[in-house]
């Protein structure tokens, strides 16, 4: 992918948090782009860095306990890093939106929906109360909730969880953002409800040429999703490639323990569900001697606890970081 082509691109981002037990190294050195009407996923276990990481392209961290401690985050070659708040506030929701976690604790439950919809095309858009509330209802029309006009009158808890996240999708999309950074959007959903959602950010990038960072720990909710995956653990990029390719082949055993714990509906009954393990080292312990992975991992020889691999480039359009060779993986 060219520079042009590149809407999002992070250089070597090092995200830091201040904690009682030290430093907490939330990211080191990530750098992946996303295109243009691309979807990509960014993908590992909790506490891996992935919230961290859309945290800061947002320029949400916590101040003043979380900072960009190091690398570059440019939207359409602009630096993100260098604005100041009142730069970043008017990035946010204009060309950038985010659905957060969780629907129920992002949206305010003393307010209807119509009140902190209206609020988004007033702030944002300058729009009157009357033209907010009628673009809002288009939206919520859009993503599919019937009786929009009526519905929007409603609180918070009146709506299901996955009626929830559509209205946290509208809030993202009232400002006609070039960028949706969807955080864990599928989590505490039943299997019909994701696949609707999943639909839905399908849906957008074709009708609206909408770019999307998919954030989840489920590779198995990104096979027919997204264009590209990125794995991470402890706040590193351990793989990234084609969706398509890194499925039927992955090239780091973290990438391999993912998929093999993904739950198989052809499996022979009675067969045990495959689990990774051991834990994730803390993020307050680095940085790492070797592969952070190591622990873990079923291939470790001697060498991976003598330093950290690079995360080296292979057929074109692939990366891994590993000395263990291709072959024994897939």
């Amino acid at each position: 992918m060219t520079d042009s082509a590149a809407l999002l691109e992070l250089r070597d981002l090092c995200v830091e948090f201040d904690s009682n037990d030290g430093v907490v190294h939330a990211a080191s050195g990530v750098g992946f782009r996303v295109g243009r009407g691309e979807i990509v996923a960014l993908v590992g276990e909790s506490g891996c860095g992935k919230s961290a990481t859309s945290l800061a392209i947002m320029g949400l961290l916590p101040k003043p306990y979380g900072r960009v401690s190091g690398g570059e985050i440019r939207f359409q070659g602009r630096s993100l890093t260098r604005l100041s708040e009142t730069e970043l506030r008017s990035l946010r929701g204009n060309q950038m939106g985010m659905v957060f976690q969780d629907p129920m604790t992002s949206l305010n439950p003393y307010l209807t929906v119509e009140e902190q919809l209206v609020e988004v095309g007033t702030l944002h858009l300058k729009l009157s109360r009357r033209e907010a509330k009628e673009r809002a209802i288009q939206l919520l029309d859009y993503v599919g909730i019937a009786d929009a006009s009526r519905r929007i009158r409603s609180y918070p808890h009146e709506f299901s969880g996955g009626m929830r996240q559509r209205v946290m999708i509208v809030m993202a999309l009232l400002c006609d953002p070039q960028l949706l950074i969807a955080d864990e959007p599928t989590t505490a959903l039943d299997v019909t409800i994701q696949a609707q959602i999943l639909a839905l950010l399908q849906q957008l990038r074709k009708d609206r040429g909408l770019s999307i960072l998919l954030i989840t720990h489920d590779l198995g909710i990104v096979a027919g999703v997204c264009d590209r995956v990125i794995v991470m653990y402890a706040g590193r990029i351990l793989e990234t490639g084609p969706t398509a390719d890194l499925f039927k082949a992955p090239a780091h055993p973290y990438t391999r323990a993912l998929l093999n714990s993904v739950p198989r509906v052809d499996a022979p009954a009675g067969e045990r569900l495959h689990s990774i393990e051991g834990l994730p080292p803390r993020l307050d312990r680095g940085p790492f001697t070797g592969c952070s992975f190591a622990p873990r991992c079923q291939h470790v020889r001697e060498a991976c606890h003598q330093g950290e691999p690079e995360l080296v480039q292979f057929d074109g359009q692939r990366s891994r970081r590993c000395i263990v060779p291709r072959e024994e993986i897939a």
